[in-house]
Formats: C-alpha cells, structure tokens, sequence
C-alpha cells in the first residue's frame, strides 16, 4: 500500500485568488465595487444574502488508506492426517469453538498465550496443565481446580468437554486436537484445502483478530500533523463517515517505489481505530480515507468563501446589507478557509447579512 497524500483547503495565493474570481464573476451584475465601506444602491435584490456567523472552523487534510483487522497469524497443523472440514473465509471462531476438522476429529480453539507440546492425562504436570485447565474452566466445565496437577477430576471434566465437541471420550488431550491464542480469531484465508492429507506443522488457517483498524501513512515532513489519540474521520467507499482515532505513529520511516525507477519521500505507518458503533462491519476490506484535522480556529467570524469581493486597490471584502436594501463594501482579512466557509475580520459584526453572489 502506498496512500497518498493530499491537503484540501489549503490557505495558498491560488486558492485566495479563486475566490476572489468567482465572487467578482458572481458580483459584476450585481454591483459595481467602489472603495472598502463604498455604499451602493439596493443591488441586493438580485443576489442572495448570508449571516455572518460565528462558529468554529477546521482545515483537513486526507489520506489514503485501507481498512482491514490488526494482526495476522496461522493455524498450523498438529498432526498427520485428511482435512475433512474447514470453516469459511471470513468466519470469526470464539474460545470452544472448532477451528477444522482432521480425519472428522475437530481441533478446538482455547484460550492461552502458548502452544500444546504434549499429551495431558492424570499424573501429568506443569504450567501446561494449569493453562489447559484454566481454558477448560473459562469455557464453563467444572468439578476440578486450575492448577498444575491433572487428576482424575480433570479427566472427568475432559470427558464432557470431548463429548461436547464431538471428539472421542478418552479423557486425555491429543495436543493435535486443541489451538491456543490469545482470544476470538477470524479465518482470512485457507492454508490447505478440503481433502488434502496434512504433515505436522503445515498451514492450515490464516486468521486475523477481529479488531477493524485502518493503515495508512504520512510523510515524514508532515509528522507533527498526526499524533496518537487525534480524533478523525474515516472516509468508507459508500460516502459514509465513521469516527476513529489514531491508535499509533510508526518511528521508523520507510521508503516505497515511485513506479518511476526511484523511491518515494520517507514516509511513517499510521494505524487508525474506527470508532466500535459505527464501524463499517459491512467491508472486510477496503480503500478508504481518512481525514485530519490541520489547523482549527474557534469562535471565529465567518461568511460563505462566495461573499468575497475583490476591492481596488487589492484586498478583500465584503457586501454588507443596510437598511431600505442599500449596500456597503467592508475591507476584511481573511483567515482559514474550510467547508465552503472563510474567516473574516474587520469592521463586521454577527449576524449581519452579507450578499452572495448567484
């Protein structure tokens, strides 16, 4: 992936100068422009009218980026034998549930931070036996405690476990018949297929958490843009747009072609995180944007970027509307453009109706 970069509502000469354009276009039917506070006469008939506001405004800048799940893994095989059964692409398997299915034996997942090594029967000890146990537990299963000793309670609480998962009832654990990972895990792809005889250790699932997240990058000069915890937008393909945050900011720069024989500007990883209730649980996988914000101004006046004037003399203004219709051109700085919107200051108050050129 390599997203681009892109900066809508910059505040550059050319953008002033658009402005300026349109609103002059606009404006020449309507009035003829004399000095800043030059009135005319009742031109406002033929144009319509804003309020200047008082509000909030921000700049954005856009990334490119693409929503997927954080982390990947594999399933691998415990053992020889056919792969009789295999869940769908997509398909998300909680602790307890059946991962596959070798010689129509189901391999269960458990919850536990490292992988089965041995079989487990009574007499056997170690922390692999209280992992085990305290997986067995959380899954409901009782009448033994959670410790390094496998008892024959243990092996009465398997037997039901086994009879449960449609295993046989020997009340030992075949390591060949469990996984451990760390939590829920969704199935993102096949490492075999149906039918295909297994050795031990081959790929048989590749799984991702099922925690949605957004990747994306920012060029190294633009860092101080983005910063763990900023709030921001991300852009789905239907239009719809979902909060999110940013998780992280990667340290170490990276470089990509640039389709060209060279190599990109360095650039930074970013992960985003959509916001959990709103979410596009529609989309696996997709191309998506995500919006930060670049600059902020608050409490700030502000009238349409089409209400602009050019004045004489160079500047901006704007064509404030008076009693019995009559009009006044008032010289303004501007500031942040933003959402169709420019801040204004000068000689101007809340409220007031400005003309807005058809």
């Amino acid at each position: 992936m390599r997203p681009s970069f892109r900066r809508p509502g910059r505040r550059t000469a050319a953008a002033l100068a658009c402005a300026a354009v349109l609103a002059a276009g606009g404006g020449a039917a309507l009035v003829a422009w004399g000095g800043p506070e030059a009135e005319q006469d009742g031109a406002a008939a033929t144009g319509a009218s804003e309020e200047i506001r008082r509000t909030d405004l921000s700049e954005h800048a856009a990334l490119d980026g693409r929503l997927g799940y954080r982390g990947s893994g594999e399933v691998l095989a415990g053992g020889e034998g056919v792969l009789t059964r295999l869940p769908k692409k997509g398909e998300v398997i909680e602790p307890g549930g059946v991962l596959y299915e070798v010689d129509d034996r189901p391999v269960v997942l458990l919850r536990g931070g490292a992988p089965a090594y041995r079989p487990l029967k009574p007499g056997v000890e170690g922390e692999d036996v209280r992992r085990f146990e305290q997986a067995l537990a959380e899954l409901g299963y009782t009448g033994f405690t959670p410790d390094e000793e496998y008892t024959g309670l243990t092996a009465e609480a398997v037997k039901r476990w086994q009879r449960d998962t449609g295993a046989r009832a020997t009340g030992e654990v075949d390591p060949a018949g469990v996984w451990f990972a760390p939590g829920e895990l969704r199935v993102s792809g096949h490492g075999a297929k149906k039918g295909q005889r297994l050795a031990g250790s081959e790929p048989v699932l590749e799984t991702t958490t099922t925690e949605q997240v957004v990747r994306t990058e920012v060029e190294v000069a633009d860092r101080d843009l983005v910063g763990k915890g900023d709030e921001v937008e991300v852009v789905l393909p239907s239009g719809e747009r979902v909060p999110g945050r940013i998780a992280s900011v990667g340290t170490v720069a990276e470089q990509h072609d640039d389709g060209q024989g060279g190599e990109s500007d360095p650039v930074l990883p970013v992960t985003v995180e959509p916001d959990d209730s709103a979410t596009a649980l529609f989309f696996d996988q997709a191309p998506v944007e995500v919006e930060v914000r670049t600059d902020t101004r608050e409490d700030v006046l502000a009238v349409p970027v089409g209400a602009l004037i050019s004045l004489p003399g160079g500047g901006y203004g704007v064509s404030v509307l008076g009693p019995g219709g009559r009009v006044t051109d008032v010289r303004v700085e501007t500031g942040l453009f933003a959402d169709g919107l420019v801040e204004i200051e000068g000689d101007v108050e809340e409220g007031q109706e400005v003309v807005v050129p058809t």
